[in-house]
């Protein structure tokens, strides 16, 4: 009677679940329903006597697998929810080893990054991959992805994996409580000069064998003349492209299939196998004639790396092999943001390729000159003995020669706009010559200067400004023209060309008084999900505010909000928080949820409000867990029941976690002479649940009887707890 009671109640847990994920509801519930039950589930296999157990363990495995297929999406779409939901290693190890398997666990691991953008008419996506000693993971962040690494940077990382998915937080500290984060060990530096050996690489597949969209000739004239001379023009004669153009190669792949990996390895092996010389060429172009299986994309390259792949059922031109190989030289997309009838502004609408005036932006199939902003990052400005950035911190009149130059005139005029994001104003006078011979149809983009926004940084941070935000389709003639004033008020600093030619230009900066501009506060939270407790546990999250406002604002008072469960408390250890324009503070907010609540995650809100301007406002969450372990159960036994003086005694110390051995937990046993002498002895259950600790009697040991007690040390790895130890006797004869 007593199985068909448990096994009824553990159906009923199984159907729950599969109609959790049978119903339409968004999957981070879905996960946490899932996760919920998988612990029931754990707790009730744990309890359940070891002859019972086989006859429990199929449905608990089907659950895992069905709860792993559902992390394994959520991963694609939200790592964050992954990381608030992520079971702990010490609950994961009470768990059966085949349902293990199937169940996340968080790890560390450092290896070489990969950083790889797709880019397509539609937009654009980042892959993030470390190759580690023990096989590739696939990177998802939880929050921004960080944007100062570059392919072949050694890193560290820790993150819940799920197969070969990791989800993690891009930041150091570790803001969700130590279970993820990244720091970087080294990293390679962008910028490249000289001459760059490369190997183009003709692709077709093993179903379209006879496709050659392109001849060889025609495609060494698109590379190695056409871009070269487009990289020479660009880097002001200081870095071109060389190499050799391989094949056509027919290689084992369908045309269907957008494997790169497998791609890449068969076009190299191709072209070694015709007398290529693979180490003698520091980058590789993968020109495939057509893959419909890769129509999610025309262009696919490593930043920071040495390949690219391009998609041959798009057209092919200087553009397309510029803007790529730009990936490969360490460059991110060139981007607007849409303030509507600002220039500038702490939101707006984004557009990954809007910087139509640059190559790394939305170039069609013209190839403008990269801005100054990337220009600097790879040297081909600023540096040596490239043509210089004049960096403007007080008030004059200052030259610009024309952009495209091939001389040794100022490029470029730099004005630092925020001290606390390092970001700067990049002016540029742009005219119609060379490979920006199209601009001689935007007579007002030759009539004043541009004005781009990046950080050195932030190498994703390259921003057209808008100097027309009111006239439409404004991001077409951006320039600030002949007569008109641009002021950034925060910075206090006025900027007017006074006077615009096809030889130069003439700009005027002038710096004031600041005014104050205030902006919404960064905040984060710790630990973005608690520890597994007990209802009725208090439980402390650590919220860190950042005053983003301007550099002349005053000081700021920011007032803290909580939103909890109803019956539940918050307690604030201050209510608010002043500081001071680019600081940084925190408050600790206590969370204690109401005894008899059901084991789940529940959300925990937070928000910073400036009290002076209630628009300035942030909030974020995280999670409060409540689990209810199994209890734990502590035995101990001596391998006799009497001994001589000099004879060793064997104590043995039984830990369950309901009927199951607990694994991996440290006890204590202290033996106690009949005269009161106490010895401490020490030592950790094996997998069957196990301690085993040896004292020797002495030859003159006292003869009488002696106790052993046993205690927990730490809590149990099921993250139960036992506050009352064990006791045995045994006599020394």
């Amino acid at each position: 009677m007593r199985t068909s009671r448990r096994s009824s109640v553990l159906l009923a847990l199984f159907a729950l679940v599969s109609s959790a994920f049978a119903q339409q509801s968004p999957k981070g519930k879905a996960a946490e329903t899932a996760t919920t039950s998988l612990l029931q589930m754990n707790a009730a296999y744990l309890q359940t006597p070891a002859v019972q157990k086989p006859q429990l363990l199929t449905p608990f495995l089907n659950m895992a697998v069905q709860r792993q297929q559902l992390l394994s999406s959520l991963m694609q779409t939200n790592p964050a929810d992954v990381l608030r939901i992520a079971v702990p290693n010490n609950i994961r190890s009470t768990m059966p080893a085949s349902v293990q398997s199937y169940v996340e666990q968080t790890v560390q691991a450092q290896g070489v990054l990969e950083v790889l953008v797709e880019d397509s008419t539609s937009g654009s996506k980042m892959h993030y991959g470390l190759t580690t000693a023990a096989g590739k993971l696939s990177l998802h962040f939880s929050d921004q992805a960080p944007t100062i690494l570059l392919t072949g940077s050694i890193v560290q990382v820790s993150g819940v994996k799920v197969n070969n998915d990791l989800a993690l937080t891009s930041s150091p500290s570790s803001t969700s409580g130590g279970t993820s984060s990244m720091t970087v060990s080294s990293t390679s530096t962008p910028g490249v000069s000289g001459a760059v050996n490369t190997l183009v690489i003709l692709i077709n597949f093993q179903d379209t064998p006879t496709s050659q969209p392109w001849t060889p000739s025609a495609v060494q004239n698109m590379v190695f003349t056409q871009t070269s001379s487009w990289d020479l023009e660009n880097s002001f004669q200081s870095t071109w492209l060389t190499g050799d153009v391989a094949g056509w190669f027919t290689i084992p792949v369908a045309s269907t299939n957008c494997a790169t990996s497998t791609i890449k390895s068969d076009a190299l092996s191709a072209a070694q196998a015709a007398g290529y010389n693979l180490a003698s060429y520091s980058h590789f172009i993968y020109l495939m004639s057509s893959n419909t299986g890769c129509t999610a994309w025309w262009g696919l390259a490593t930043i920071g790396g040495s390949d690219v792949w391009v998609n041959g059922q798009y057209n092919i031109a200087v553009h397309v092999f510029a803007h790529e190989m730009g990936h490969n030289f360490g460059l991110y997309h060139s981007h607007t943001v849409d303030c509507a009838t600002q220039v500038l502004c702490s939101s707006g609408t984004s557009s990954e390729y809007g910087d139509g005036f640059d190559s790394m932006g939305a170039s069609t199939y013209k190839a403008p000159h990269f801005n100054a902003f990337q220009k600097e990052r790879l040297g081909w400005l600023n540096s040596s003995v490239q043509p210089p950035i004049t960096t403007v911190t007080s008030s004059g009149s200052y030259q610009l020669g024309p952009y495209e130059g091939q001389d040794a005139n100022p490029k470029a005029l730099k004005i630092l706009q925020s001290g606390r994001t390092n970001s700067y104003y990049y002016l540029e006078l742009r005219q119609a010559l060379g490979f920006d011979g199209f601009l001689s149809t935007s007579s007002d983009v030759m009539n004043g200067v541009l004005l781009h926004l990046g950080s050195p940084s932030n190498a994703n941070s390259s921003d057209l400004l808008d100097l027309t935000p009111s006239s439409p389709s404004s991001f077409s003639h951006p320039a600030l023209v002949l007569g008109q004033s641009y002021t950034d008020s925060a910075l206090g600093v006025t900027i007017t060309p006074t006077a615009v030619s096809t030889t130069g230009a003439t700009v005027q900066v002038s710096f004031g008084p600041a005014v104050c501009t205030s902006a919404n506060p960064t905040i984060a939270v710790s630990p973005l999900q608690s520890a597994y407790v007990t209802s009725g546990t208090p439980v402390n999250f650590t919220l860190t505010v950042k005053d983003n406002d301007s550099t002349s604002c005053a000081p700021a008072t920011f007032n803290l909000n909580a939103s909890i469960p109803a019956g539940w408390t918050a307690v604030w250890s201050t209510s608010a928080l002043s500081l001071s324009p680019g600081a940084s503070v925190s408050a600790t907010l206590t969370v204690t949820s109401l005894a008899g609540t059901p084991d789940g995650f529940y959300n925990v809100g937070v928000s910073a409000t400036n009290a002076s301007a209630a628009t300035s406002t942030a909030s974020t969450a995280a999670t409060y867990v409540i689990s209810t372990p199994t209890p734990l159960s502590i035995n101990i036994a001596t391998n006799q029941s009497s001994y001589l003086p000099g004879q060793t005694v064997v104590a043995s110390v039984t830990v369950l976690s309901g009927t199951s051995p607990d694994a991996g937990t440290s006890v204590t046993v202290q033996v106690v002479s009949p005269n009161g002498k106490t010895t401490t002895l020490s030592g950790t259950t094996g997998s069957n649940g196990v301690a085993s600790v040896s004292y020797k009697l002495s030859k003159r040991a006292v003869v009488g009887t002696y106790g052993a007690n046993a205690n927990m040390a730490i809590l149990g790895t099921a993250g139960g707890s036992a506050t009352t130890g064990a006791r045995t006797t045994f006599v020394v004869q």
